[in-house]
């Protein structure tokens, strides 16, 4: 199965394995996973970087080079992933975060599961999300 992680479960894969919860650790280390994460993450990771600097220490360099050595694949951003936003279900409330809305569309063009530990995705009612 072909899996996206959600920037936030990028990030806890690579330098905080133990906030994982379990289902997610389980997927992560199936033989049959295909794992990858989303060059949108490396934007939020390092705009999140740059505005919070003293409180968010990750800069999209290193999440990049350790996400390497950590043998995961980058899904790279392309024109019908952009087109896909237009054919997102409309949240059940207010949601604008552009990187959530643009990971949403990758794995629903890519028929991808989108991993995730943010509820708020769960507002689109899209069958790639994947809660845990």
């Amino acid at each position: 199965m072909h899996f996206l992680l959600d920037t936030h479960i990028l990030l806890w894969t690579l330098y905080c394995p133990e906030k994982l919860p379990r289902d997610i650790r389980n997927i992560l280390e199936h033989d049959d996973s295909d794992i990858e994460y989303s060059i949108v993450s490396l934007w939020e990771i390092e705009l999140k970087h740059s505005k919070y600097e003293g409180e968010f220490l990750f800069t999209a360099r290193d999440t990049y080079q350790d996400a390497q050595i950590s043998g995961l694949h980058m899904m790279e951003l392309s024109p019908p992933h952009i087109i896909t936003l237009g054919r997102l279900n409309k949240p059940k409330k207010d949601h604008k975060d552009p990187f959530d809305r643009m990971l949403i569309a990758q794995s629903k063009f890519t028929n991808s599961y989108l991993i995730t530990h943010d509820r708020n995705l769960t507002l689109y009612e899209e069958d790639c999300v994947r809660y845990f």
